[in-house]
């Protein structure tokens, strides 16, 4: 295993034998075996059996069991639903320990936990931040208006939605929406309440 990981996935299947089965290859009559046993499936995308890859990503969509495509090809994460269809290997491999050790004693897969870490709120908000303050809010910074700039159901109303939600899951999004939602509110104002959000979940973390 390259030293530029944290773990080597050799000790990683023969520590956990009860939680990971590993192959090699795989053929047409293994895939029937992985699904019937399988609560997540990771899956290297150079495998070179393509078809057989496909076919076990769609029975795995199929039986609703979350999977994952790994490759350092991946440059982003790229959800599918309860799956990851992309995700860099170096990234899965570094929060694989955390990722296994939570299904161990919580009995839960947590894709957002594989994907971003142990603290992936910190991550999570420090990304929903940067994506709002360096996109959403600049691109809008003029005549700022707040239902232009987090139409209903668009990326940016759920990002904005989600780090409300991180920093205090007991805030309810329709009151902030009355509070930001107003010809008072310009991009600079929004941009030091993000901030402020995106702190409050890492102080979560501190306390």
């Amino acid at each position: 295993m390259s030293e530029n990981y944290k773990l080597d996935f050799t000790n990683v299947v023969l520590t956990y034998q009860g939680f990971i089965n590993w192959f090699q290859t795989i053929s047409e009559n293994d895939i029937g075996h992985i699904i019937s046993d399988a609560s997540c499936i990771l899956i290297h995308d150079s495998l070179e059996e393509k078809e057989d890859k496909e076919r076990l990503v769609a029975m795995a969509k199929k039986k609703n069991i979350p999977y994952c495509l790994f490759s350092n090809g991946f440059a982003a994460t790229i959800f599918d639903g309860n799956s990851i269809k992309e995700i860099k290997k170096d990234r899965l491999y570094n929060n694989l320990l955390d990722f296994i050790n939570y299904f161990e004693t919580e009995g839960k897969i947590d894709l957002k936990l594989l994907s971003l870490g142990q603290n992936y709120e910190i991550e999570r908000a420090s990304i929903i931040q940067d994506r709002l303050i360096n996109g959403t809010l600049l691109m809008h910074k003029e005549n700022f208006n707040y239902e232009v700039a987090f139409p209903s159901g668009s990326l940016e109303y759920k990002d904005l939605r989600e780090l409300v939600y991180l920093s205090d899951p007991s805030i309810d999004f329709s009151d902030f929406e009355e509070t930001y939602n107003s010809k008072n509110t310009t991009a600079q104002s929004l941009r030091f309440v993000i901030i402020s959000l995106a702190k409050k979940v890492k102080r979560k973390y501190e306390e």
